[in-house]
């Protein structure tokens, strides 16, 4: 059989590179159509800084998952950094104090799966599933069995920066979202236009071929925990400014969330990979599908429902992909 045969179209090459882009818009149009809200321009406004955190908490999840890595522990980094932080500017210490707590949770526990899985050879499942519990009960143990921070009742003078943090804007533009570009920005671009970003590639091609070509495999791998439980950090104290309300357990639902836009912007993306952009794409349509399905009067169970049938749709729709191209 010549190989003038075997080939495709490339215009159904091309259809099918985008068919995961095509079901989203399908999705968002038939949710339109049946709750024409859901694309007034003050929802979509609103659900654009709903996605932050999950945006923020994916694209670090993003990072180490094109390393063939993983983080469970990320939500209950977010609990814990969160929860400090608010308690932090309660007693007085500061926004300063406040934020550097939150990125430092979230940075020593990036260090510590890194050494666990980067340097030890821990399973990166096993290390960061053991991790998330610990965290959980430490937040459990801090809050007094979840014993929440309210920064909406306190005093203004305490919480005032953080408050407007959450809730003001800069111009036509909510601080958070401006907030979330920026982690965007620098992710990309360190992923894409560094030497960093060059040695991510070589590990997520193959670790034996990547410490041939000299890359450190071990530090690079760990760097992208650390970098993960750093945008974990961040995202927790982004969630607190915004609802005003530190409770241990808030962050969980964004863990299956995380998952869910990870693998939909990867087999989004016509290379089927996992890229810090197609991920933004995968969690904006995450958090329209969630305001969706509120608007729709359809609850909690249809969410986690829905979400893990993308998983297994994206999984499915990565494999086939794979098959198609050999």
């Amino acid at each position: 059989m010549s190989a003038m045969t075997l080939s495709r179209p490339p215009r159904l090459d091309s259809l099918r590179s985008y068919s995961t882009v095509l079901g989203m818009i399908v999705v968002v149009v038939a949710v339109a159509v049946a709750r024409p809200l859901f694309v007034d321009p003050r929802n979509l406004a609103a659900v654009a800084v709903d996605a932050t955190v999950l945006v923020v908490l994916a694209v670090g999840l993003s990072v180490l998952m094109s390393m063939k890595g993983l983080d469970l522990s990320i939500a209950a980094t977010a609990d814990l950094a969160g929860y400090l932080a608010a308690r932090a500017l309660l007693e007085g210490h500061g926004t300063p104090a406040a934020v550097l707590i939150a990125i430092g949770v979230g940075v020593a526990v990036g260090v510590v799966n890194g050494v666990l899985a980067g340097y030890l050879g821990v399973p990166a499942i096993v290390a960061t599933l053991g991790l998330n519990l610990v965290l959980t009960a430490v937040a459990l143990v801090v809050s007094d069995n979840g014993t929440p921070q309210q920064l909406f009742t306190a005093p203004i003078d305490l919480v005032k920066p953080v408050l407007v943090f959450g809730s003001d804007s800069w111009g036509p533009f909510r601080l958070l979202l401006l907030a979330g570009a920026v982690v965007v920005v620098v992710a990309w671009f360190a992923t894409t236009r560094t030497t960093w970003g060059r040695r991510i590639e070589l590990v997520d091609a193959g670790a034996r071929a990547a410490e041939l070509a000299g890359t450190p495999v071990r530090a690079t791998f760990a760097s992208g925990f650390v970098l993960c439980g750093l945008l974990a950090g961040v995202g927790g104290l982004m969630l607190t400014a915004r609802t005003g309300l530190a409770v241990p357990g808030s962050a969980q639902p964004f863990l299956l969330d995380a998952f869910t836009a990870v693998y939909l912007g990867a087999t989004a993306s016509p290379r089927g990979r996992i890229s810090v952009l197609w991920t933004v794409l995968g969690a904006v349509f995450v958090t329209l599908l969630a305001n969706g399905l509120v608007l729709l009067g359809l609850g909690a169970p249809w969410r986690y429902g829905l979400n893990g049938a993308l998983i297994l749709l994206a999984l499915a729709l990565g494999v086939l992909r794979r098959r198609g191209t050999r």
